[in-house]
This record gives structure tokens, C-alpha cells and sequence, in this order.
């Protein structure tokens, strides 16, 4: 039973850390990420975890031995990052307005992200695709206010700044 435990737990935290570095690449390059939400992240790290320790009972070789430490010295400070990421997302950002394209196939949620008194209010705004699939088009430092309005079914203007969407623009500064 342990070494189920032991091999379900390296898979799951090699999955985590797969998707982690997806998410951190989509944030920094503005493509889609592929990742489930945070508290997904942090509920599967914790799984991963906690069978890892489990798996700990698995003493038929020296390569599910090291299985178990590499599994729970990975978890662990994945599980604390993600706990941080759902801090960030619960508390840090607040959503200010939605805005659908004049066809309803785009849906774009605007969010002022407030990381407290060292940093300044920016806005930032994401496309929901499928499933949990979400591609930031929009962030603006220090702003604390969107104006929205679609020219067309793809081409809209945040804040003066027009974005087509069709060709994948996005807006960071």
C-alpha cells in the first residue's frame, strides 16, 4: 500500500511543479495559462504532501526511499507558495468590471491588484477561456480605473489603449 502511495505522491508533485513553471512562464510571456486555480494548486500540493509521508512505510528499495524525500521536500514549499498565491488572489485583488464583447464570445473580468502600502494600485485585465484556461491582455501600474469600450466584436479600447484581440495584443507597462 505504501509504495502506491510513494509513487502516486512523486507524480502528482512532478505534475505540480510541470504546472507551476507553466503558470509562472504564461504570466511573465502573456500567453494562456494552462494551470488550475490556486487553491486547486495548493489542495494537490497538500495531497501530495501528505502521501508523501505515507509513503514514507515503503521501504523496498533505496529509490522509493528517495522518492518519499524528494516527494515531501518538494510539496512542502510548493504548498506554501501556493497557500501565498490564494492570499494574493482572495485578498490583494478586487474585481471592478466585466466587460463582454458586443457578440458574447468574449468575456474580459477587470481586477485593481493592491499589494499594500509599499506598492501602488494597478489594474490588470484577464480573458476567461475554457475550462480554467486565462490570458492576461491588460496591466496598467499605477492605475486605479478602467474605461472600457469594444470598436468591434475584437478590437477593444482600455484607457485610451486599443488592443485587437484577434492578433493576440496585449498591454503592459
Amino acid at each position: 500500500m505504501g509504495r502506491k502511495y510513494n509513487l502516486w505522491s512523486f507524480i502528482l508533485c512532478l505534475l505540480l511543479l510541470v504546472l507551476s513553471f507553466q503558470a509562472l512562464y504564461a504570466a511573465y510571456n502573456g500567453t494562456w495559462q494552462v494551470a488550475p486555480p490556486a487553491l486547486t494548486l495548493w489542495l494537490l500540493a497538500v495531497l501530495a504532501f501528505v502521501t508523501g509521508i505515507i509513503g514514507f512505510s515503503d521501504k523496498s528499495s533505496r529509490r522509493a526511499r528517495w522518492r518519499s524525500w524528494l516527494t515531501v521536500l518538494i510539496a512542502f514549499p510548493l504548498s506554501g507558495i501556493f497557500l501565498l498565491g490564494v492570499g494574493v488572489n482572495t485578498f490583494a485583488r478586487e474585481h471592478i468590471e466585466t466587460a463582454q464583447s458586443p457578440d458574447s464570445k468574449i468575456i474580459i473580468d477587470f481586477y485593481t491588484l493592491n499589494g499594500g502600502a509599499a506598492t501602488s494600485i494597478s489594474v490588470e485585465g484577464i480573458v476567461n477561456g475554457p475550462l480554467w484556461f486565462k490570458k492576461r491582455i491588460y496591466y496598467e501600474d499605477p492605475m486605479h480605473k478602467v474605461d472600457v469600450e469594444w470598436e468591434n466584436n475584437h478590437i477593444i479600447i482600455i484607457n485610451n489603449h486599443t488592443l485587437n484581440l484577434d492578433k493576440g495584443e496585449t498591454f503592459s507597462n
